[in-house]
Formats: structure tokens, C-alpha cells, sequence
């Protein structure tokens, strides 16, 4: 039966919130710890419940939230509808968050969410009935500010920060009683591409990071259960309450696909989801989901495949008038069939995630993929294995030579590898680069397999770019289902190398014989753009990266002089030249493409970030921010705020807040997600004790491991590989909710004693730019 074809509503004894109205689906209980209880729904008095919001008597309410500070008597995020548009290599994305008040008080709701890391953020404003309040760009601390200003003063604000590439918090304030806000924001990216295939991502789910280091004195400086430290002082910001598993919010997502391929579309693949694919034409195709909506507990993935040629040679230019800049992108997939000569050994080193958050099936597909990279080692290969949570082991303490014997040893210490702890990323590259035993001048090659949940990406990132790794080639691979996609994708790319995603549905096998693929051919280095005689300024990349065999590279810059010109593409595979060339126009003026600077924005930011991560400077500081002013697009140092200038209503009740707490990840548990290593603090200020989970506990030497059930792998649903970005593994302190679970199974005893089990079926204008 489909998970979402349940509704049910409730009489009495609930009590109801002033403002709801008649009939309610129903939240899957935070409460209901039950050993029925799924991921994607959980089971209230025997029937599944998936959609809704559940209301809990005031009595049981104030002694549950006594236990546990996070828990919402209702969860103020209704909807989330999702638009993609898609042409050429870009995606232009629309997102509407619908938040409801049910309160008879004003409401403030706090969310934390995700969206890609490569996202250029360049349009937001919320709407409530028939108005629309435009935000604008501002510098961080200044947006904060007036919406602080605003939400005091009873004026209704909304504001946007970006807490990490891939990791946005917004604030709504005086949400009116009983009333809906939606906000809108919009972001354009571009798509990952392996050979023909192409990859589209939308994140839905923020999963819980490992937050390494000791706790710092001051008060935190967010409301998420993680406390700020001294390895991740932002730590609170980027910790979002989230709920057990199988247990949901009231946010339904709504996804829609619109595919022009611009070449004739061979086929559309759903990765992730259930969808419903219409061929509008041979070049065009819509795709959405089949249950119409569906939980936000792992990331959207679809894929689709061109017809295309062998090789690639693509630009699109913007350029709004002759008084501005002019923007060029261009999309190089050279192919090339040089054979090596000889085949060069190589140190191959693993580096293997099993922290808790990599339970279930995450491990599962990380010991197939592992398995696969250990069966294709050459014989003059030798190899590494480094498995880590909160600890780093070795498989041996030197590298070995690739021999069957070895390799039979190797794989049978990755079959014995078990999920749990923390995810301690750093000091397993530290022993995987930091103190290399072979002195020989083969190259390095580090497989990362991780789901990358972690708070101090900035350290790892600042470690990876140093120059004594500047032989090693990293390959990040993700698994789960909400990999920290900043961290992967920026990894391969100071380390030279590329990254691919495995799904929890996906075939890890066949996903990792087309790594082999790509790594076992020969990649293009020393590239080179001759530009012709055209001029073109900040390229970002700046330093065009090594180039693999069916895999793009996408150039942007900026001109202001208009012409046209030839240029080619220079690189060397095994010392053998390969070039190709390209006519290419830079128009006086041309308005189609009008993305084409916003990316490129995002792009150069992403360039600066990477140059100064984990060494910030003020030179860098104040390029980034520039660049987000003139651009309108959310940074680390600039920010959306959207403020109503005159009161529309004058503010009455008290201002409620309210955080939106997340979904588990699909195949997290809430054994796996582990207790938190950050010492607990005891100065904590009474203002955020409402948003602060239970205290975590002191930090151990070792976390226990959960226990790893075998779990099948399912098909790929058709797909037969897919590249793309993804990323730790957390831990979370979720703290009491054992006691919660026994307060709650004896609630819902007498719950079930006394109610009757009656089931109800669920019964542009004016603007303001700030």
C-alpha cells in the first residue's frame, strides 16, 4: 500500500490550538518510539500515519517538553514546492516554503535547510495573501539588523543566511495569527555531467554533523544542540534539531522537472524517487514525482541522457547592454583514445568512513564499492586501507604490494567493518597523506568513501590544499542519503581528482566500475586556453584542473569588448598533445543567458573561498562581499533580508518562536546518529535553553558501534552509473530520548485507552523592494 494513502484525524480528548481548522492529517508521532515504526512514516495506534500534524494535549505537552526542550506542539513548515527549469548545463531552481501560524500569538519560525553547494542564490521575498515584500542583498551583520529591528517592532521580515555553501538558515518573523507566509527563493547551478549523462540533484534534508573540539566558554552563537567549539565555533548554526527515525514534520515537497535538452533526450532515469516522466517532445521532457509529494528525509536525484556527439564543445554569453560587463560560459568534454604504454603503478589508499551515520545501508554500499576498487588494484599497484569513526585503524601499517594474498586479507578487514562513533575525517587524512612511507615518485591516489558529516569542513578543506599533497589525487565518493555535497565537491577539486554518488539506491557495483573506468584511463593535464586574441577576465577556475575522460569542464569569465575569435583548448595525455578549437563570439549585446553572471559570481567566490579556506583574509573577505553585493547573491558575508517598511497591521499577542526540526535521514537511526563528543557547558544562557537539546555527554574514548544489519542492495533502477557531489558522519547528541520514548509509550497507552479510534478524512500585486 503507498506510504502516503493514510490520513487520519483525531476528536477527543485532543485539544485543539486556537486558529486550526476542522480536520487535520496526522504528524507521525515524535512520541510513538515504537518498534513498528518506518523510515518515511511511523505507526499511531496501528495505522500508518504520513502526512499532517499532530496536536497533543497541553498537560502531556508541558510535562514531554520538561523532558525534551525541542519538541513542537505543531510544526509551523506546511510545504515545500520545488521548479527546476533546465537548458543547456544550467538549472534555474524555484523553492516555496509555505509556514503557518496556529497559534493565537505572532510566530517567529526559525528553519535551517539545504540547498547544492555550486547554488548561486540570487532572488528572495515572501508573500502573504496578495502582497509580496521583495528582499534585497545586504551585508551580513547589517541584514540581521534590520530584521532584528523589524521583528521587535512587530513589522513582518524575513531574512536568509548562508552558514555554510550548502547550508542556508532563515528566520520569519510575525507570522500574523492563524496566518500563512511563503517565502520564495531562487538559485540557478550547473548540473553535473559524466559523458552523456546528466545529473540533477535537489538536497532535502540537513543530515546531523559530527562536531569535534571542546566547547567555548561564550554563550552559543545559534540555537542548534551542538555547542560551539574550538575546532567548529559556529557549531550551534549548523546543528538543526531533527526528529527519530520514522518519525516526520508536517513539510510535504512538491518536485517538478522541466528538461530542455536542446539535443534529443534518450531517456530519463529516476534515481531516488517514484516519478511520472512525460515526453512533451523529442527534446523535452517533464518529470515529477508520482505520489505528487513526498517526505524530505533523503535528497531528490534525477537523471537524463542526450544523444550527443563524441565530443563536446559548447558556449553560451550574456550580456545585458554595452555599459556592462559581458558574461562567456563554455562546456569542454574533449574525448581522447591515446593507450598507455605502460601501465604506472600507483599507491592506492582507502580511506573509509564507519561512523554512525554510515549505518544501515550507506556501509553496505561502501563495502561493495570497496570491494570493486580492491578486485581492479594492477599488480604493480600497492595499497592502502584507513577506516575511521572516532578513531583511525590501519589495515596495515605500511603499504602493500597488490598480491592476491593481500588483497583476499584487505577485503576481509573491509567485510568486518562495522558503523559507529563520530566522524573524526581529519586525523584519517593526516595518517593517509601526512607521513608518506613510500618515497618512490608514483603517484598517490586517495579514494575518500564518506558521507562527509561534519562541522569543521574548513579545516579538512585548509589541510588538503597544502602543497606537500600536491601529487596525491583525491576521489571523493558520497553515500547515504544526504551527503554533505560542500565538502565532497570541493575535496575532488583542491585535489585534483573528481567525485561520484552512490544513493542508498543505487547499484554500488556498477557505480564503481565506472570509476574504474575513469581513473584506470589516462587524464588530460597542463591545460591551457588559447583565447585567440579575445580578452577575457577573472576565469574562474583561475588554474583549469587536470581533465577525465568523460567528464566537462566548464570555464566561465567576463569580458567588455566585443569580437569574435578561434580559441583552443591545449592539454597533454602521457606527453601525447590533444587540442581542440572553437569559434567563438563575444556579442555587443545579447539578453538570452541571463544566468550566465550570476554563475560566473558564484564561481569566482567559490575561487577566493577555495584559495583563503581555513586562513581567512581580509582582502578575501571584502572580494567575496563585493562580489555578493554587485551580483544580489547570498555569501558566507552577505545576506537576503526582506522587511516590511510601514505596519500593515499593528502587532498584537506575544511573539511566539518556533524551530522547524528536520527528518532523519532515510537509513540514519537514532542508535547510528550517537551521542555528541562537545563537552557539555554549564554557562549556557537561558535564552537559547528553549532551542538547545538535553545537555550532551562528556566525550569518550570510543563510541559504541551500533550494530550493522546486511542490507540488499537495490537495482539502479536502469542507471548505470552516475557521477556527481555528495558528502561524514555525524554525531548528534540527541540526548533523553530513551526517557522521552517511556513517557511517551505510557502516554500513548492511556491515549489509546480513552480515545475512540474514529478516523475523519482531511475534511501579483503589490510589492515592497527594501
Amino acid at each position: 500500500m503507498n506510504a502516503h494513502g493514510f490520513q487520519a484525524t483525531f476528536r477527543k480528548p485532543w485539544r485543539l490550538v486556537a486558529g486550526f481548522t476542522a480536520a487535520f492529517t496526522v504528524l507521525a508521532s515524535l512520541f510513538a518510539l515504537t518498534s513498528s515504526a518506518n523510515a518515511g512514516y511511523s505507526v499511531l495506534s496501528g495505522v500508518p500515519v504520513t502526512q499532517g500534524q499532530m496536536q497533543i494535549e497541553e498537560g502531556d505537552f508541558e510535562e514531554l517538553k520538561q523532558r525534551h526542550t525541542s519538541v513542537n506542539r505543531c510544526f509551523p513548515l506546511k510545504e515545500t514546492r520545488v521548479e527546476a527549469d533546465i537548458s543547456g548545463v544550467l538549472a534555474r531552481v524555484r523553492v516555496s516554503q509555505v509556514f503557518q501560524n496556529p497559534y493565537a500569538d505572532r510566530l517567529e519560525a526559525l528553519y535551517a535547510f539545504p540547498l547544492p553547494e555550486n547554488s548561486a542564490v540570487d532572488a528572495y521575498s515572501f508573500q502573504i495573501g496578495e502582497r509580496v515584500i521583495v528582499g534585497e542583498v545586504k551585508r551580513r551583520e547589517q541584514a540581521r539588523q534590520e530584521y532584528e529591528s523589524a521583528r521587535d517592532e512587530g513589522r513582518k521580515a524575513a531574512l536568509l543566511e548562508q552558514e555554510r555553501p550548502n547550508l542556508f538558515s532563515q528566520s520569519i518573523a510575525n507570522i500574523p495569527a492563524n496566518g500563512e507566509v511563503t517565502v520564495h527563493i531562487e538559485y540557478v547551478h550547473a548540473l553535473d555531467i559524466d559523458e552523456d549523462r546528466y545529473v540533477f540533484r535537489f538536497p532535502m534534508v540537513v543530515g546531523p554533523r559530527f562536531i569535534p573540539g571542546n566547547a567555548l566558554s561564550r554563550p552559543n552563537v545559534g540555537r542548534g544542540w551542538g555547542n560551539d567549539t574550538d575546532q567548529v565555533s559556529d557549531a550551534s548554526r549548523i546543528t538543526p534539531d531533527f526528529l527519530p527515525e520514522g518519525m516526520r514534520n508536517g513539510n510535504d515537497v512538491f518536485v517538478t522537472v522541466n528538461i530542455d535538452g536542446a539535443m534529443p533526450i534518450q531517456e530519463v532515469v529516476a534515481v531516488t524517487h517514484e516519478l511520472d516522466i512525460e515526453k512533451k517532445s523529442e527534446t523535452h521532457a517533464v518529470a515529477t514525482l508520482k505520489n505528487q509529494s513526498t517526505i524530505a528525509d533523503k535528497d531528490f536525484v534525477v537523471e537524463y541522457r542526450l544523444a550527443g556527439n563524441d565530443s563536446t564543445l559548447a558556449s553560451l554569453t550574456h550580456r545585458e547592454s554595452t555599459t556592462e560587463d559581458g558574461y562567456v560560459m563554455l562546456a569542454l568534454q574533449p574525448k581522447w583514445s591515446i593507450e598507455p604504454t605502460e601501465i604506472t603503478p600507483r599507491e592506492v589508499i582507502l580511506v573509509l568512513d564507519t561512523s554512525g551515520s554510515m549505518n544501515g545501508p550507506a556501509i553496505s554500499q561502501l563495502r561493495l564499492f570497496a570491494d570493486h576498487v580492491l578486485d581492479h588494484l594492477n599488480p604493480n599497484d600497492r595499497f592502502r586501507i584507513i577506516s575511521f569513526n572516532n578513531q583511525s585503524n590501519a589495515f596495515r601499517p605500511e603499504a602493500c604490494e597488490a598480491t592476491a594474498e593481500n588483497i583476499t586479507a584487505a577485503k576481509q578487514f573491509v567485510r568486518r567493518l562495522r558503523a559507529g562513533g563520530g566522524t573524526n575525517l581529519l586525523p584519517a587524512l593526516q595518517l593517509a597523506l601526512g607521513d608518506r612511507a613510500d618515497e618512490s615518485t608514483r603517484p598517490r591516489y586517495m579514494v575518500l568513501m564518506t558521507d562527509a558529516l561534519v562541522g569543521d569542513d574548513h579545516s579538512i578543506l585548509g589541510y588538503l590544499r597544502r602543497p606537500e599533497f600536491q601529487d596525491a589525487r583525491v576521489y571523493p565518493i558520497a553515500f547515504g542519503a544526504a551527503p554533505n555535497d560542500y565538502l565532497i565537491g570541493r575535496a575532488a577539486e583542491l585535489g585534483r581528482g573528481f567525485s561520484m554518488q552512490v544513493t542508498n539506491q543505487d547499484n554500488a557495483t556498477v557505480i564503481a566500475k565506472r570509476f574504474h573506468e575513469l581513473t584506470s584511463q589516462p587524464y588530460m593535464t597542463d591545460l591551457q586556453i588559447d583565447w585567440g586574441g579575445l580578452t577575457i577576465k577573472d576565469l574562474a577556475p583561475s588554474r583549469l584542473p587536470d581533465l577525465y575522460a568523460g567528464k566537462p569542464l566548464v570555464v566561465l569569465g567576463r569580458y567588455d569588448t566585443p569580437a569574435t575569435g578561434t580559441i583552443t583548448l591545449k592539454g597533454n595525455v602521457q606527453g601525447h598533445a590533444v587540442q581542440m578549437q572553437l569559434e567563438l563570439e563575444l556579442p555587443e549585446q545579447e539578453s538570452a543567458h541571463d544566468s550566465i553572471g550570476p554563475v560566473w559570481a558564484r564561481q569566482r567566490i567559490r575561487q577566493i573561498w577555495n584559495r583563503d579556506v581555513g586562513n581567512e583574509t581580509p582582502e578575501g573577505r571584502s572580494e567575496i562581499t563585493e562580489l555578493g553585493l554587485k551580483h544580489q547573491l547570498m555569501t558566507q558575508y552577505t545576506s537576503f533580508v526582506a522587511v516590511e517598511q510601514t505596519l500593515s497591521e499593528p502587532p498584537t499577542g506575544q511573539l511566539v518562536t518556533e524551530n522547524v526540526p528536520g527528518l532523519m535521514p532515510e537509513g540514519m537511526t537514532q542508535k547510528s546518529v550517537g551521542q555528541s563528543r562537545v563537552n557539555p557547558r554549564a554557562n549556557q544562557p537561558a535564552t537559547q535553553a528553549t532551542a538547545q537539546l538535553p545537555t550532551p555527554q562528556p566525550p569518550t574514548a570510543q563510541m559504541p558501534a551500533a550494530v550493522d544489519t546486511p542490507t540488499p542492495i537495490p537495482s539502479s533502477g536502469g542507471s548505470p552509473y552516475r557521477g556527481g557531489g555528495g558528502g561524514g558522519g555525524p554525531i548528534s547528541p540527541i540526548t533523553g530520548l530513551i526517557s522521552i520514548g517511556g513517557a511517551a509509550a505510557a502516554w500513548m497507552r492511556r491515549r489509546r485507552n480513552q480515545a475512540d479510534n474514529d478516523n475523519a478524512t482531511e475534511g501579483s500585486s503589490q510589492q515592497e523592494r527594501v
